[in-house]
Formats: structure tokens, sequence, C-alpha cells
């Protein structure tokens, strides 16, 4: 996985803002950033294993362009081995973060099923296994579009997470 990704560089400078996942600077086109994991991680991921793999991260950027309709793409790996970050372009949200009943609603729209569990709220459709969780108001915006969730944690957990999370 990590050799199909090609080399790039980092934008220059530090990061506009550094989150628990990643550095974010603001794209000179000012309507895209550029987000890089920090070294050697590939984000979060919802369970009692916080960190991602590489390829559980990749699959987040898919499921999140597939499922909410965010352009974010994947740039390239800068670095290698325990130092690699995965770098990527993601479109700029300008707006207030939307309040948690205004996520709530965005997820129940979207067939989601709301659980609190021992790793915290998730919210899971059965009828493609998809989890999405932090869907907290700091990872998105309202927009003129609606609510765009920019940095929720959305993957496809194998039935063992499911079970331990006691997500039915």
């Amino acid at each position: 996985m990590a050799e199909e990704l090609r080399p790039t560089d980092l934008p220059k400078g530090f990061g506009q803002t550094r989150g628990s996942e990643h550095e974010v600077w603001l794209a000179e086109d000012g309507t895209h950033v550029i987000k890089a994991t920090h070294a050697g991680e590939f984000g979060r991921k919802f369970g009692p294993d916080r960190f991602a793999t590489l390829a559980e991260y990749l699959e987040r950027i898919t499921l999140t362009v597939t499922e909410f309709g965010i352009d974010w793409q994947v740039v390239g790996a800068h670095g290698t081995g325990r130092s690699m970050r995965i770098v990527s372009r993601q479109q700029a949200f300008r707006g207030s973060p939307p309040d948690r009943e205004a996520i709530q609603r965005f997820m129940l729209d979207r067939g989601f099923r709301l659980h609190h569990t021992r790793f915290g709220d998730a919210w899971f459709r059965s009828i493609d296994g998809v989890l999405v969780s932090d869907a907290e108001p700091k990872n998105a915006a309202n927009t003129p579009n609606g609510i765009m969730p920019f940095d929720f944690l959305i993957a496809r957990p194998p039935a063992e997470l499911l079970t331990i999370a006691q997500i039915t």
C-alpha cells in the first residue's frame, strides 16, 4: 500500500493548525487545505486501538468522499518508515460549526443510528456496515450546501469490533 503512494513535499513553514491527527495548511488557491498526518501515524479510529493503519486511513478518505461528497484526495507520502506522513488535499469549508442537534439530524437523514459505547458515541448504518465516530461540531462546518463533515472518523469495522462495542 505505501509503495503505491508517490513521494511528495510538505508546504513550506508550519501549518496554520495542528490537531490530534493532522497538521493543516491553507493551499495557495485559498479553496483547499493541505493535511499531513503526524509522522508515523495515520489518524485515529474508533475502538480500543485508537490509531489507524495506513489502509484504514486511506479507506477513511475514500468513505468520506463517497458518503459525504467531500473533495478529499491523497497527494502522496512524505518521508518513509516511522517518519512517513500521508499528505492529502481537501476542500476548505468556511462556516460555523453545526450544533449537536444539527449533526444528529444530518446522520439520521442518512440512515445512521446513534450508539453510546465504551469507546464513545458512534453512528452505525447496518445496511452497509458503515460506522462514523467523532461526529463532533469541531469536525464539520455549516455551509450554504448544508453540513460538511470534513473530519469525521468513518470506517467499515470488522464484526468483532461491533460486538466488543455492543453495536447491533
